[in-house]
């Protein structure tokens, strides 16, 4: 049990927190454990032992234990389920929202606490609103960002934007944050994707008819699409033009083939994609194509 031996081991459980209320002395300290990458000892006025390491102090679980009656008893319990981190008041986090799917960014300060060491990149393959990098970037750590989906003004980009910029919610006072630093992101090139933007933007069936023709010459559909029929035929029956503008819209996704949504590397120079040559050599740079 984990209880059972947080118990028998108290003097070599410890976790890394933020102290209540530092004094300038500790966070002095603090910063240096952080920055000098070691353990430092400091003896309070009381003569209390106090640890920092990696810009935390050390919390020792023997300080839980008490002896009431003769026998040592624990005074809280330990858990391997991290409810000493809240998460009210997140919403705000690096001035952007995302309901429902943004992390403290205690929590991921927290894991990479535990789990990195100096000179590791830190990889989020759906990087939502960015709570992954914006905690890497303040805490001086390498990081690879992946998302697939548009959030706008509530992306992670905005969020890097917010952090160089001084960003103080979140991490940012325990870390004294003060903003600096740089990032690079790229976008894939839109093909099907861009397609399915036009599709999404046409106000009327008959501005939907008027992008067929565009969407059959130049874009990539679905091998089973029988476009005539679908030119001559359904788009004039009335079911079909009672149907709601958005379920019209979803048809017409349905007929672009998804695996062509972007475009391949491989595929780059083909004049009809029209990426500028500044594009193909940044790309080439980044898969180190020559």
């Amino acid at each position: 049990m984990l209880e059972d031996f947080a118990f028998r081991n108290a003097e070599n459980v410890v976790s890394i927190r933020d102290p209540h209320k530092p004094t300038e002395k500790v966070k002095e300290l603090m910063e240096e454990s952080k920055r000098k990458d070691k353990l430092i000892e400091y003896q309070r006025d009381d003569k209390s032992i106090m640890y920092f390491y990696k810009g935390g102090s050390l919390a020792f679980y023997s300080n839980k234990v008490k002896k009431i009656d003769d026998t040592e008893v624990v005074t809280e319990l330990l858990s391997d389920f991290w409810d000493h981190i809240s998460w009210a008041g997140i919403a705000k986090e690096g001035g952007v929202k995302l309901k429902n799917g943004k992390k403290p960014e205690k929590l991921l300060k927290q894991i990479f606490e535990l789990a990195t060491e100096k000179g590791d990149i830190i990889l989020d393959f759906h990087l939502g609103s960015g709570t992954t990098t914006a905690v890497a970037h303040k805490m001086g750590l390498h990081y690879i960002g992946i998302e697939q989906l548009d959030y706008y003004e509530n992306d992670s980009v905005e969020r890097l934007k917010n952090v160089i910029n001084g960003d103080q919610t979140g991490i940012s006072k325990g870390l004294d944050w003060k903003g600096g630093g740089s990032f690079v992101y790229l976008e894939l090139a839109k093909w099907n994707e861009e397609a399915k933007e036009k599709i999404a933007n046409c106000k009327s069936l008959k501005e939907l008819e008027k992008l067929l023709n565009e969407l059959s010459e130049k874009y990539f559909l679905h091998y089973n699409v029988k476009l005539k029929e679908f030119k001559e035929k359904i788009i004039h029956e009335e079911n079909f033009k009672k149907l709601p503008l958005k379920k019209q819209q979803e048809m017409f996704c349905k007929m672009l083939d998804l695996n062509q949504l972007y475009v391949n590397a491989s595929e780059m120079e083909d004049k009809k994609y029209g990426l500028s040559k500044e594009d193909i050599a940044l790309t080439k740079d980044f898969y180190s194509k020559k």
